[in-house]
């Protein structure tokens, strides 16, 4: 495969992007600037239900791969990171593979350059959260409320409660928050829910809004609006996905 077809006079040579292929819990991918697939790793293929890389790289669009809203969030995220010529961190988000299930990643897109400085495309490093924990992220005091939070979930918690748990005070807190995931707390509280809620979802003595009411929202509205929006489809066709 070659990739510098479209990253002519790219300064990172091929051979790094080939580093990616054999780590372990990593997903790997290059865009060019039009924000398609030209390399991936293995992993990456096998995640999107590929049988090979070649294949993964012939659909190069995210919207032919993943949900009208998910894609969009990708492609946001690419056109931020290469219109602005810098890398965006800790971007933590539910990442589906070929079957629908959802899991938590830990993402870093870092543009690519040619020697006059010009973006020629960006590069991009995923991680399951829990590998990512585990090579070091910086999460420091936040994690007392992220056990707060996956004991708790499900109940209302306000900001003031995970700041106590870490012994900061609100602000510093929330800003601290926002610098490792790049949401609020309440954001991650909704997509903890949801990721729950899908498992929940495909147990047959379950309804949606048994589902709804035990991941805590008010609801069964309120939660068909916050699951469309970070699965990128319905509870309800979300189980006939599963079940078909």
């Amino acid at each position: 495969m070659e990739v510098f077809e479209s990253l002519n006079d790219c300064v990172i040579s091929e051979d790094f992007f080939r580093v990616f292929d054999d780590i372990k819990g990593v997903l790997f991918f290059v865009k060019n600037r039009q924000c398609e697939l030209i390399w991936a790793n293995p992993r990456l293929a096998e995640h999107c239900g590929f049988s090979n890389v070649e294949d993964l790289v012939h659909a190069q669009d995210d919207f032919k791969i993943h949900s009208v809203e998910m894609a969009q969030q990708y492609r946001e995220d690419d056109l931020q990171v290469m219109e602005s010529g810098t890398s965006k961190e800790g971007i933590v988000e539910l990442f589906p593979n070929y079957l629908g299930d959802l899991s938590w990643f830990v993402t870093k897109k870092i543009p690519l350059f040619n020697k006059e400085c010009e973006v020629l495309g960006l590069y991009g490093i995923m991680q399951t959260y829990e590998n990512s924990g585990k090579l070091g992220r910086p999460l420091g005091e936040i994690s007392k409320a992220l056990e707060y939070i996956k004991a708790h979930y499900t109940e209302k918690i306000s900001n003031k409660t995970l700041a106590r748990e870490t012994g900061m005070s609100v602000r510093p807190f929330e800003k601290r928050f926002k610098e490792v995931f790049n949401s609020t707390p309440h954001q991650y509280i909704i997509k903890l829910r949801i990721l729950k809620a899908c498992d929940l979802l495909l147990s047959k003595n379950k309804s949606i809004i048994d589902v709804a009411t035990e991941m805590g929202f008010y609801d069964q509205s309120a939660f068909n609006l916050h699951f469309k929006k970070q699965v990128g489809m319905t509870p309800l066709k979300y189980i006939k996905k599963h079940s078909s």
